[in-house]
């Protein structure tokens, strides 16, 4: 009878029901070895396993003992004082067919274990072998070993992980592989001989994973998966010392579990697992965000009018006379704004001197007696000019001016605060500025699209109509008011045709360019004589700076076009060592200095958008006839390339 230790064994896949049924018929085992310590510690643990054992320490004593009746079971040792072991496994073989003999040695090879199998040995085991290793190569049955089903289960493991790697895999695979791994891994553990418990370790790699993977859920599952194998297993294992219902109320308890948290985990996988989402996806979501946050921010985000706002706080900090607002752009120009007052001459900021250049350079609030332009000796007059830092990047100054003497260190430190908090918003506004460009430019394309497969085309259409109108020669009233309309919709296309020009005119190699083709483009269309005058340096304007001046250059040919009926054009654009100037005149009825028609807006346009980049913009008329637009950009604090 076998003991309690040996009943509960994993030896293999067939139940313990397998080796009663083995040993039921005939017990008898003959052991062969000269090894006299292990041959008597290895009759005593058969014996204890229910072998009926006998012995013998040479091979003529193996010989002897099968002639005289020869056993079910032997246990045999290669290399003997008299012979070769192989001597003893043949006659048995020869003997009694169905015995199952066992072959022992420690200078084994490959060559030797395949003539020990040949002549009828069931296994060959290396030594030191203990009583547990013979019996389960005794017992084997040909069904599959623990150890090779888990050696599979671990192959398995490994192509799983290998598919949750595949590129080109369904999104919920990557979960499901996880979740499988999980239960090989608890089932590899489970059927584990309680020698090797060490593999219980790795019971902990799955729920790391699958927390890592799918958060919280993926780590429950992970952890209910493993325990429902190892209680499934373990109950399995020793069912037999179990009652029938007992045993099957676990397995549906399990069963009814694991669908439950298949269910769970499908529903949870549903809405983690969303398509994939595009540029486009997350572009919308962005700009979504950005809405809802604009329409929450008190002061908005024009740029402008956050500057304003941060003047007004600085004035209860620093009393001030005169204060502006400059912010580095692409290149290193520092562009103003804003203004306090408005109206106020603007200074001559650069990065590379002064005490604008100290600020920037030092990062900190500075201050000094005397005007911004330069010091004073004796005066009551003084200057500071504060950085507008972004953690450790600087992305703009404020300068202020006044008479009344320096200001206390305790304001300057207060007003850098202050001006610390200014740069995240001024900074947020000119991303949102740039955002807003493109949509601009987006919106633009779209428009000139609309008008040139919409109404241009229509308007067109009408204007064959008439063609074919004044083909039939009508008479001379109505061939007059024809032509009359011909002329109109002619004139309205040529509109049309500019207007679409103008949208769809970008700033490519250079605003020279761009400008250029746009005055010819004007000029052939309204058959106006043309004088083009271009010196661009290779000094690039900042981005934000040149859409501007072409924009403004473009509403001043269009106004000369459209409403003084000028016959001629000059254009004169100069970008000299970053400073720009922009002259567009013409011949045409000109404008009242100071006045404009009350139904046009233009020139406010235009005066905004010189603003903006921190250009001066003059209007005036033109001797002896005509108007004058100008504007002048000078190059404050741009930096020499590779300083």
């Amino acid at each position: 009878m076998l003991d309690d230790n040996v009943a509960q064994r994993p030896y293999m896949w067939r139940e313990m029901s397998t080796v009663d049924e083995l040993l039921a018929g005939d017990r008898s085992l003959l052991l062969v070895d000269d090894d006299k310590t292990f041959l008597t510690r290895l009759e005593r643990a058969m014996e204890k396993r229910g072998f009926e054992v006998r012995s013998a320490d040479t091979v003529a004593g193996g010989l002897a003992a099968v002639a005289e009746r020869a056993p079910a079971f032997a246990v045999v040792d290669l290399r003997l004082e008299d012979g070769n072991g192989l001597d003893v496994v043949a006659a048995l073989h020869q003997k009694r067919g169905d015995a199952r003999a066992v072959v022992l040695t420690g200078y084994g090879n490959i060559a030797t274990a395949v003539t020990a199998v040949k002549l009828g040995a069931v296994d060959y085991l290396s030594k030191p072998a203990d009583a547990e290793d013979v019996i389960n190569a005794l017992l084997a049955t040909g069904d599959t070993p623990v150890a090779t089903m888990q050696i599979a289960l671990v192959a398995l493991i490994a192509v799983l992980a290998q598919l949750g790697t595949i590129p080109a895999r369904p999104v919920w695979l990557r979960y499901a592989v996880l979740i499988a791994e999980a239960a090989a891994i608890a089932f590899v553990v489970v059927t584990s001989a309680p020698g090797d418990r060490p593999s219980i370790v790795y019971l902990a790699v799955p729920p790391i994973v699958c927390a890592f993977a799918m958060g919280a859920a993926g780590l429950a599952s992970a952890i209910v998966v493993e325990a429902l194998v190892l209680i499934v297993g373990t109950v399995l294992r020793v069912r037999d010392d179990l009652p029938t219902g007992v045993v099957d109320l676990i397995v549906v308890l399990a069963l009814g579990a694991a669908l439950g948290l298949g269910a769970v985990l499908t529903s949870h996988l549903r809405e983690r697992i969303a398509p994939e989402s595009t540029d486009y996806d997350s572009a919308r979501r962005l700009l979504m965000s950005l809405r809802d946050v604009a329409r929450q921010l008190p002061g908005g985000l024009e740029e402008s009018a956050l500057a304003q706002a941060a003047l007004a706080r600085f004035g209860s900090v620093l009393p001030h006379d005169r204060a502006e607002v400059v912010m580095r752009a692409d290149g290193g120009r520092l562009l103003t704004i804003a203004r306090n007052p408005e109206d106020s001459a603007g200074w001559s900021p650069s990065l590379a001197s002064g005490l604008w250049g100290q600020a920037w350079e030092t990062g900190v609030a500075v201050q000094r007696l005397g005007a911004m332009d330069g010091p004073e000796l004796g005066t009551s007059r003084a200057c500071a000019v504060i950085p507008l830092r972004l953690g450790d990047e600087r992305i703009g100054l404020v300068g202020i001016e006044r008479s009344g003497g320096l200001w206390p260190i305790e304001a300057l430190t207060e007003a850098q605060a202050m001006a610390d908090e200014a740069a995240l918003r001024l900074d947020t506004a000119r991303i949102f500025d740039e955002v807003r460009d493109l949509a601009t430019l987006e919106e633009r394309r779209r428009l000139a699209r609309e008008i040139h497969d919409g109404i241009a085309q229509e308007v067109a259409g009408l204007g064959f109509l008439v063609d074919d109108a004044l083909a039939s020669r009508p008479e001379t009233g109505t061939r007059e008011s024809l032509q009359r309309i011909r002329d109109e919709l002619t004139r309205i296309v040529t509109e049309l045709r500019l207007s679409i020009y103008d949208l769809r005119t970008e700033v490519g190699a250079g605003i020279g360019e761009a400008l250029s083709s746009h005055v010819r483009a004007v000029g052939a269309e309204a058959g106006l004589t043309v004088h083009l005058v271009l010196d661009e340096d290779p000094t690039r304007l900042p981005p934000g700076v040149a859409p501007e001046i072409l924009r403004i250059a473009q509403e001043a040919v269009a106004n000369a076009r459209r409403h003084a009926q000028a016959r001629t054009l000059w254009v004169t654009y100069r970008v000299t060592d970053g400073s720009a100037f922009l002259r567009v005149a013409d011949d045409g009825r000109g404008i009242t200095e100071g006045r404009a028609r009350p139904d046009s807006f233009g020139m406010q346009i235009m005066r905004e958008r010189a603003t903006r980049i921190g250009a001066s913009l003059t209007v005036k008329r033109r001797s002896p006839q005509g108007t004058v637009v100008e504007l002048s950009l000078q190059a404050t604090g741009l930096e020499e390339e590779g300083t």
